[in-house]
This record gives structure tokens, C-alpha cells and sequence, in this order.
């Protein structure tokens, strides 16, 4: 995750449940790992009810290492 100063709020903002988020950014700049931490961050307040938490991607590619990258931060 880039914590470049100028979008530091912002990212902090969208792991925020309260609110929903389109995330738009340059290959590289974090969108995936942002993505991931809302999902465990969303995955700490439904531990009961995993199956409540969905999060929406473009390709098998990307969805399969979001899989993984949260398995290995759980």
C-alpha cells in the first residue's frame, strides 16, 4: 500500500464500513491491498456471518490473489 500523504485520509476513509467506496487508481498504486483491508476489516465485524462479506473483481487472476493475501494476513 502506497501511504503517500496525499491520499492517506482517503484510503483510511474507504476501509471505513460506514461508507461505500469505488476505488479508481494506476496499476500499482495499492487498490488490491486497500481492497483487502476493507475486507478484513469488514471480516472482524460480521466473525459470525464470513459469508456476508463479498467483494466483486474483474478477473479469476485477481480474485485468487486477494484469496490468498487474506488468507495469509487471517
Amino acid at each position: 500500500m502506497n501511504n503517500n500523504p496525499n491520499d492517506l485520509s482517503i484510503r483510511t476513509q474507504a476501509i471505513n464500513l460506514a461508507h461505500n467506496f469505488i476505488i479508481q487508481a494506476p496499476a500499482g498504486s495499492g487498490k488490491t491491498e486497500l481492497l483487502i483491508q476493507r475486507i478484513l476489516n469488514a471480516l472482524i465485524h460480521v466473525p459470525l456471518h464470513p459469508n456476508q462479506v463479498l467483494a466483486i473483481t474483474f478477473t479469476r487472476k485477481a480474485a485468487k490473489e486477494m484469496q490468498t493475501r487474506i488468507i495469509n494476513a487471517l
